[in-house]
């Protein structure tokens, strides 16, 4: 499976790959709108890597931002990046944590 493949899978609107030592990322985006592009500007679009990194320090992965029905969920698939998905549901805490723990497991596979 590839990246896009993944997205539609999953309905992730956007995917944000973090390279962490060129401090680049490479984002690819479905032609779907999500509720909220203010979550995906403030955590990729107006920051940079370092930001990303060190918001991330001590915290468990996959982390999870919420921002109305739009989700960003960060993974690790390997010691050199970072991903970031942003999408939009409705679930509640509990699914939501689930879900993303899924895409976690299926970022390991297709990075």
């Amino acid at each position: 499976m590839n990246i896009y493949e993944f997205m539609e899978q999953n309905n992730i609107t956007i995917a944000a790959k973090a390279d962490l030592s060129n401090k680049i990322f490479d984002i690819t985006k479905r032609n779907v709108e999500l509720e909220s592009f203010d979550l995906f500007e403030q955590l990729i679009l107006f920051s940079n890597i370092d930001n990303l990194v060190a918001s991330l320090d001590g915290q468990i992965l996959p982390r999870i931002w919420v921002q109305g029905n739009t989700h960003c969920v960060i993974c690790k698939p390997n010691s050199n990046q970072l991903v970031a998905v942003f999408y939009d549901n409705c679930m509640d805490a509990k699914d939501n944590y689930f879900y993303a723990q899924k895409l976690d497991l299926l970022l390991k596979e297709v990075i």
